[in-house]
């Protein structure tokens, strides 16, 4: 995951956790994840795995739209970073 991906999900998960009125350590208590690791994946601080980013996901009671939110947000990157690669 590249760090723009992993800054960008870290906004939404915030977001999504500040919009419920959780806590860092709620969050992490409910998804089942310890503080530091919910703190790291809020920052962008290296690359949140599939499963952690669906147990957070999950913890917030997120719907369908924030998971093509992020879905959304890689394809964008990616489209954005080939047509980079092909214009060099």
């Amino acid at each position: 995951m590249s760090d723009t991906l992993s800054v960008e999900i870290g906004k939404i998960i915030r977001r999504e956790r500040q919009a419920r009125g959780m806590t860092i350590e709620a969050l992490a208590h409910e998804s089942g994840r310890c503080k530091v690791s919910v703190a790291r994946a809020e920052t962008g601080q290296g690359s949140v795995k599939v499963i952690m980013l669906f147990d957070l996901l999950w913890a917030l009671d997120c719907g369908q739209d924030v998971f093509l939110e992020i879905l959304s947000l890689d394809a964008s990157l990616r489209s954005t970073a080939l047509a980079v690669k092909e214009a060099a």
